[in-house]
């Protein structure tokens, strides 16, 4: 999705997502392992939804986004946000505990989604961890999953344009579970929710 997109749905973002998306957020915080002082870093922030989570849990938060509506939404929440890309972070090597991104990956080329990666793992302390969530492949069939299956699809067609040809191209080639191993990094952790349609995937680097 365009910057100028996310700047436009900012004000209702929330509003419409977070009471799909508030039991992930919980999960992700609890794979996380954070107590007090864990330096955390969020890529793709947004509103600061996940990082309220983060920093109630006790984290040294950072977070980073490129639409500047977003974050202003984020800094009601009093949150440490930068106005930066995710490609080319303006963070030195091997700073934090953790870095995530969430529901990020998929709506970016694929080039990119593995820079957005590189640049986690980068400024990731060697013995940190990452921790991705985003749409991958139900493990079995059922009810559950199609329903939400054919919801995912629905709403990334809704939204179009290379948004929803970028998510075709990377739920064709695996989705998360797939993508995440062509990197040198070791699965600690992982987790499936929305009828296995979101992997929560939680990885130690190499």
């Amino acid at each position: 999705m365009a910057v100028s997109e996310y700047n436009s749905m900012a004000s209702y973002y929330d509003f419409v997502l977070e009471p799909v998306l508030w039991r992930m957020r919980r999960t992700i915080v609890g794979m996380s392992g954070v107590t007090s002082g864990t330096g955390v870093l969020e890529v793709a922030c947004g509103t600061g939804a996940q990082g309220e989570r983060f920093r109630k849990a006790g984290a040294l938060y950072t977070g980073v986004d490129l639409s500047p509506a977003m974050l202003a939404v984020a800094a009601k929440r009093n949150l440490g946000c930068l106005h930066a890309d995710g490609t080319s972070l303006p963070m030195e090597d091997n700073l934090f505990d953790l870095s995530t991104i969430t529901l990020a990956l998929h709506e970016v080329a694929p080039e990119t989604s593995r820079e957005l990666v590189l640049e986690m793992i980068r400024v990731t302390k060697n013995e940190g961890s990452i921790l991705i969530a985003d749409y991958t492949l139900p493990g079995k069939n059922s009810l559950y999953s199609n329903i939400g299956r054919k919801s995912v699809h629905y709403i990334e067609k809704l939204v179009g344009g290379s948004h929803y040809r970028n998510y075709l191209k990377f739920m064709d080639a695996g989705g998360l579970l797939s993508f995440l191993k062509t990197f040198d990094i070791e699965i600690s952790d992982q987790q499936l929710t929305f009828g296995g349609n979101i992997g929560i995937v939680k990885a130690s680097l190499k």
